[in-house]
C-alpha cells in the first residue's frame, strides 16, 4: 500500500519534508491524474444522478465506453504536461505533450489490463511485482489509446519506475485525479506517494492452475479403475465353507502375532511407545472382523463388505510384520529377546506370512488400483521401530556389525521356499517374495543363484541385484563354505 499524501501550492517550490504533508488516503493499486480520472469523475457524478443506469457490470462498462468517446472529441486535457510537474525520487521528469499520468502499484489496470505493458524485464526497466515497493509511472495520450491496451500491450508510453512519486499541480484551476477508482477534483498543490505498508492480497496464480488442471486429468484414469476395483464392496458378502475357514485361520494367526508382538515390547519400553499404535490399530481391525472372537454375520444386510474389512486387516498385519521382523532382527544389547519370546514371535511371523498368501490366493482381501499384493511397506516408508534401530546402530561405531539374518534353528540348505520369502522380506526386498514361491526356490538353489537367474526371475534394478548377490554370499560364509555362486 501507499501513503497518499498533499501539500499546498505555496511550498512546491520548497524541499517540502514528508511530514509537511497530510494523508489523504491509501493507495493500493493505482493512481490517475487527468483524462482517466476526469472519465472516473464523470461516471461516478452521473450514477449519483441515475443509480438505476449503473447496475450491472455491463452497463458500466458501455458509459465508460460512452463518456470516452465524448472525451475523444473534446480533449479537455491535451496539454496536460503544462499545468502538472513530475518528479520520481526527487529528480524532474520532462513530460512529452499527454493527457494524463497513471501511477501503478499493480499490475492490473481498467478491469483486468496490463497498463505498463508486460511482466518481464528490459533494457530500461526491471519486471514489474506487487511487493517490490516500486512504481510504475506512464503516460495516457488519449482514449483510444487506453482502448487499445486492453488487448494489446503497448509499452511506449512508459515514463518511469520509482519508489516516490512527487506531482504538483501548478496554475488555479484543478484537475480530477483518482485512487482505485474514487476520483474528485483536486485544488492546486503538491501529491506525494510513498510506500507505508503491506497487505496481504490473493493473487491468481495461472501457472498453479495449469498444473493441477493437468494432475487432475491424469488422475481420472486411476479414480476410474479405483472405482472399479472397489465395486464389490458394497452390500453384504456371503463367503464359502473354505473361504470362511482361511479367513477364520487368518484371523487365529493375526491375533496370535498380535499377542507375541504385546509380549516381546513389554521388556522393551523404549520400542513399546512407538509401536503400541500398529498394535492398536491392528486389534481394532480383528475386532470389527471378528467381534468377540467369532467371524462377523455374513448374512446381516447392515454390515459393509466382508472383503472390505479383510483388506483393513491385511493391511495392518503387514505393517505389524514388519516390525515384529525388525525385532528379530536387531542384534543391539538393549533390544536382545529371551530366546522363548523370539522362538514364538518367530512361530507367529511364518504362520502370517503363509495365511497371507491363502488369504490373497482365495481372494478374499480387494486390491486397490493395481498394487502389487505382496508390496513389502517399508519399502516407502520406514516404520517408527526401524527408525529407532537405525539410530541405536549408528550410535554403536566400536561394535562389529550385525550377522546376516538367519532362521535360528534351520540351516540355509534346508529352507523352504516360505523360508526364503521370509529372508527377502529381511533385505527389504518383500515385492519378490510372490516370484521365489511361484518358482519353488528354496535355499540349496538360493544359494547357488546367479545374476542371469535373478533377471530371469523379473529382477532388473541394479540395486536389488547387488544387494540380493551380496545377501547370499553372506549366507554361504555363515554356513562355512568358501565358495561364491
Amino acid at each position: 500500500m501507499c501513503q497518499f499524501g498533499m501539500s499546498s501550492l505555496m511550498r512546491s517550490n520548497e524541499d517540502v519534508a514528508l511530514e509537511a504533508f497530510n494523508e489523504r488516503c491509501v493507495m493500493s493499486n493505482y493512481f490517475g491524474i487527468g483524462l482517466d480520472a476526469k472519465i472516473a469523475l464523470e461516471f461516478h457524478q452521473k450514477r449519483e444522478e441515475h443509480p438505476e443506469k449503473c447496475r450491472s457490470r455491463t452497463k458500466n462498462m458501455m458509459w465508460y465506453g460512452v463518456l470516452g468517446v465524448k472525451e475523444l472529441q473534446k480533449q479537455t486535457y491535451q496539454h496536460l504536461e503544462q499545468r502538472v510537474q513530475l518528479e520520481c525520487d526527487g529528480q524532474r521528469i520532462p513530460l512529452p505533450s499527454l493527457q494524463g499520468i497513471v501511477v501503478l502499484n499493480i499490475s492490473s489496470y481498467m478491469g483486468g489490463a496490463n497498463f505498463w505493458g508486460g511482466t518481464k524485464p528490459d533494457d530500461f526497466f526491471r519486471a514489474p511485482a506487487f511487493d517490490d515497493r516500486m512504481l510504475e509511472v506512464v503516460a495516457v495520450f488519449g482514449t483510444m489509446q487506453m482502448a487499445v491496451s486492453k488487448v494489446v500491450r503497448i509499452q511506449h508510453h512508459r515514463i518511469a519506475q520509482c519508489r516516490s512519486v512527487k506531482i504538483t499541480i501548478k496554475g488555479e484551476d484543478g484537475v480530477p485525479v483518482q485512487v482505485d477508482g474514487e476520483a474528485w477534483r483536486q485544488p492546486p498543490g503538491t501529491i506525494h506517494i510513498v510506500h507505508k505498508n503491506k497487505a496481504q492480497m490473493l493473487c491468481r496464480d495461472r501457472q498453479f492452475e495449469n498444473v493441477f488442471r493437468t494432475w487432475q486429468h491424469q488422475q481420472q484414469p486411476f479414480c476410474q479403475s479405483n472405482a472399479k476395483s472397489t465395486g464389490d464392496l458394497k452390500g453384504p458378502a456371503i463367503l464359502s465353507e473354505k473361504e470362511l475357514e482361511v479367513l477364520g485361520h487368518f484371523c487365529k494367526t493375526s491375533a496370535r502375532l498380535i499377542r507375541c508382538v504385546k509380549v516381546a515390547t513389554l521388556t522393551l519400553p523404549e520400542i513399546e511407545a512407538e509401536i503400541s499404535h500398529i498394535v492398536s490399530k491392528a486389534s481394532e481391525s480383528l475386532d470389527h472382523l471378528c467381534p468377540y472372537g467369532r467371524l462377523m454375520n455374513m448374512e446381516s444386510e447392515t454390515v459393509p463388505s466382508v472383503k472390505f474389512i479383510a483388506s483393513r486387516l491385511l493391511n495392518c498385519i503387514r505393517e505389524l510384520r514388519d516390525n515384529g521382523a525388525d525385532l528379530l532382527r536387531a542384534k543391539p544389547e538393549a533390544l536382545v529377546l529371551s530366546a522363548e519370546v523370539a522362538e514364538d514371535l518367530q512361530c507367529a511371523l511364518n504362520e502370517v506370512d503363509l495365511d497371507l498368501q491363502k488369504v490373497m490366493d482365495a481372494g478374499l482381501a480387494v486390491m486397490c488400483g493395481e498394487e502389487e499384493p505382496f508390496r513389502d511397506a517399508s519399502l516407502e516408508t520406514r516404520t517408527l521401530k526401524s527408525r529407532f534401530l537405525d539410530r541405536f546402530r549408528r550410535n554403536r561405531t566400536s561394535e562389529p556389525s550385525d550377522t546376516p539374518f538367519k532362521y535360528p534353528s534351520l540351516s540355509v540348505r534346508e529352507w523352504a521356499s516360505e523360508d526364503v520369502a521370509v529372508w527377502l522380506a529381511s533385505l527389504q526386498l518383500g515385492e519378490y517374495k510372490e516370484v521365489f514361491i511361484s518358482h519353488d526356490i528354496r535355499g540349496s538353489e538360493l544359494i547357488h543363484l546367479e545374476r542371469r537367474d535373478l533377471k530371469d526371475l523379473g529382477i532388473t534394478k541394479v540395486g536389488h541385484l547387488k544387494r540380493i548377490q551380496q545377501a547370499i554370499r553372506d549366507l554361504i560364509l555363515s554356513m562355512g563354505d568358501n565358495s561364491a555362486p
